[in-house]
């Protein structure tokens, strides 16, 4: 387990927040499957089930972090991506219970594009796990 970001009051040392950020990004990739192509609404709803909860808690634990200053610009960066993701991905998640096709379509664009930010960011930070591609198990 890795201790508490923030306990001392001090912020990370660069290679210290890259350490604390991708073992929250492995942590929350070992719960979580990529929705690769669903078949259904409710392949969407069950997926969005168990996916939301556990990515907004590592966005909140990502969050949580405290990069050195010299990255700090750059971080919330790429969490701003993280969190269009995420309000993306409830989107999605909404029109599949409306069973709107249209509205699913848009959302899981949206969810692309921002997931390509996000991934751009976190490599631009040095970031192994958080900048790579989800892909089917």
């Amino acid at each position: 387990m890795l201790p508490a970001a923030g306990c001392g009051g001090g912020r990370l040392s660069h290679g210290a927040f890259v350490e604390h950020a991708d073992a929250i990004c492995s942590a929350y990739r070992a719960g979580t499957p990529p929705l690769a192509k669903p078949r259904s609404y409710d392949a969407i709803l069950r997926w969005g089930a168990k996916t939301l909860p556990l990515y907004a808690g590592a966005l909140r634990k990502l969050s949580a972090l405290q990069p050195p200053e010299a990255d700090l610009a750059q971080v919330q960066t790429w969490l701003a991506a993280d969190r269009k993701v995420e309000r993306a991905v409830r989107d999605l998640v909404a029109a599949a219970q409306k069973r709107d096709f249209a509205s699913v379509s848009s959302a899981a664009s949206r969810a692309q594009l921002a997931g390509s930010e996000s991934r751009r960011a976190a490599q631009a930070l040095g970031l192994q796990v958080c900048g790579m591609v989800a892909t089917s198990q």
